[in-house]
């Protein structure tokens, strides 16, 4: 996790450095998460991340003075720091929004760094697969890359399919636990 941790510093800071393309890039990639997590589905990871954002709100904060004090005292459960009610409904509806959407696009770059280290992996056992099994998967790769050049696979999807297909091919050492963990975050 530590790892992770400096990976993400490291990319902040890089933020810094970055060239406007590049930095348009990732508020684009930013950009489709929301759009994804918004009007299409909410990933579980995504969906606890808020959940516990807006709790945390709830049972942090109030926007009644009364309620407040009510709650210091231990006479009524709910937040003890009083707040205006525009920032009570800031932090309750925007925060947990932006914790789903956060979430989201933390978990797919995670994701997207893991896949990529396996499909190196994969594709370095790709010369000890049998001539047959070579062939056919040269064969779907090809595939690949042509509905790419039609404009069929945007570079991304093009990725997670060739990962997917010498995953078919290569025998995993993933153990089922780690296969379930990553089906859920995926999925």
């Amino acid at each position: 996790m530590k790892k992770y941790t400096d990976q993400l510093v490291e990319q902040i800071r890089n933020l810094k450095h970055m060239d406007r393309a590049e930095l348009a890039k990732e508020l684009e990639e930013l950009a489709y998460h929301t759009r994804k997590v918004l009007f299409s589905q909410i990933p579980g990871v995504s969906a606890i991340a808020g959940l516990l954002a807006g709790s945390w709100v709830a049972g942090t904060f109030t926007s009644s003075p009364i309620k407040g004090f009510l709650s210091s005292h231990g006479l009524m459960k709910g937040g003890t720091h009083v707040v205006s009610s525009t920032t009570y409904s800031f932090l309750s509806v925007v925060m947990p929004i932006l914790a789903v959407v956060l979430t989201a696009y933390v978990v797919q770059k995670v994701m997207k760094t893991y896949r990529e280290k396996q499909l190196q992996r994969n594709m370095g056992y790709f010369p000890l697969l049998k001539e047959e099994a070579q062939a056919e998967l040269q064969a779907k790769m090809d595939i690949l890359d042509k509905a790419k050049e039609a404009g069929l696979l945007s570079e991304s999807e093009q990725r997670t399919k060739m990962a997917a297909l010498y995953q078919s091919y290569i025998r995993s050492d993933l153990t089922k636990i780690e296969e379930i963990i990553i089906k859920k975050i995926e999925g």
